[in-house]
């Protein structure tokens, strides 16, 4: 009997050789989940539409949740599946609308901050990857760089919007990193990520990954959200976090490398 396994759907935005799928197929990218949301709402206008449209505050990963589940049933699931899932996006942006505490307008359909969002999940992925696992040459991530257009695309995003090459998106991400300006929006979503005071998961015990997020995060951002530089012994742990996963994540068995959400967008292939 042949064990089901995995894979995207013939006609997914991306197939079974891209680098999309190499990557995402396993869950060390995951590792990154936090830093990406924490990016994302460093943005005054990210954050003010989560601030006032979701749950954060009761659910504090409930939209990180949601965004991988989304990201991955538009990547690799059927088509009807994919549509269904950006035009149920576009119908539950469309209410998220306002003005950020200083002014700015914001509107969670503009083509800018959905690219900024995407930008967040790619630059993650680079920045785990190459911490955690070590094995994407340059070449590799031109190629995964290049296939995330296909998401921009799917995402209505203009094509002047994203850059047009890796050197050209991490000169975007840097100009980023150097200008935004987090909000008390931001400061308190960023608490909430990581201090979620949950019944059921003590705060304690997310006290490791919290490092994992703060040492993934870039300096002046860290210090904007008014996170404490890791001391000698947090830094310490990370790090030897750091070379024991990539001695061992690259020869993991796959079947201990699979990415879970993955079980719930796609459907088992003989």
């Amino acid at each position: 009997m042949v064990k089901p396994v995995l894979r995207p759907h013939d006609d997914a935005l991306y197939a079974e050789s891209s680098a999309s799928w190499q990557v995402n197929r396993h869950w060390f990218p995951l590792i990154g989940g936090a830093r990406a949301a924490i990016l994302q709402v460093c943005d005054p206008r990210v954050a003010a539409g989560v601030a006032s449209y979701s749950t954060y505050k009761t659910d504090p990963f409930g939209r990180l949740d949601r965004t991988l589940d989304a990201m991955l049933t538009i990547s690799f699931a059927a088509p009807e599946r994919r549509e269904e899932m950006l035009e149920h996006l576009r119908r539950g942006h469309a209410r998220v609308a306002g003005t950020t505490a200083d002014g700015q307008a914001y509107d969670a359909n503009d083509p800018e901050l959905q690219y900024w969002v995407l930008a967040t999940l790619v630059d993650t992925t680079f920045e785990v990857e190459r911490r955690y696992v070590g094995v994407m040459r340059r070449a590799d991530r031109e190629r995964f760089f290049q296939e995330s257009k296909l998401l921009a695309t799917a995402f209505g995003i203009p094509d002047e919007l994203v850059p047009a090459d890796l050197d050209a998106f991490r000169a975007y991400v840097a100009r980023q990193f150097e200008t935004l300006e987090p909000s008390d929006d931001t400061r308190e979503i960023t608490r909430s990520l990581m201090r979620p005071g949950l019944r059921w998961l003590p705060d304690q015990s997310l006290v490791p990954l919290n490092w994992i997020t703060t040492e993934l995060l870039p300096g002046r951002l860290r210090r904007l959200l008014g996170l404490a530089d890791l001391n000698t012994a947090e830094l310490g742990a990370v790090r030897g976090a750091r070379l024991m996963a990539r001695s061992t994540l690259p020869r993991l068995h796959q079947a201990l490398s699979v990415n879970p959400w993955n079980n719930r967008v796609l459907r088992p292939a003989a």
